[in-house]
């Protein structure tokens, strides 16, 4: 019978993070609709401008896992309105020039007021 000894032992690899399913982001991120009639796909352009403007990476991990890059790049291209961190945001992420987005167009086709 062989002995096992400390150095003959084989080190394991350390658990890879794997992020939650989408629906255990979205009541703190969909507030306002029911969590158990969500239609996820329906709702995709909702869900995606609302991780993007207040999830976490988690947050980030679960859509992109569950919508896939393309779709999610092609859904933050056309939402009408993204804050200006989400903006840098998602340029930065995507590799996408800020002119490219939908909201950054219709921001700056909105006259601004002049800050006193």
């Amino acid at each position: 019978m062989e002995k096992l000894t400390p150095s003959a032992t084989v080190a394991t690899p350390e658990p890879q993070v794997v992020p939650a399913p989408l629906a255990e982001h979205l009541p703190t991120l969909l507030w306002d609709v029911d969590p158990d009639t969500i239609d996820q796909q329906a709702m995709a352009r909702t869900i995606v401008q609302r991780v993007i403007q207040r999830g976490s990476k988690e947050d980030w991990a679960a859509m992109l896992e569950y919508y896939g890059r393309p779709r999610v790049q092609e859904i933050v291209e056309t939402v009408p309105y993204m804050s200006d961190a989400a903006i840098a945001a998602v340029c930065q992420f995507f590799h996408i020039e800020k002119e490219t987005l939908r909201c950054y167009q219709r921001k700056q086709s909105i006259p601004q007021t002049f800050n006193s």
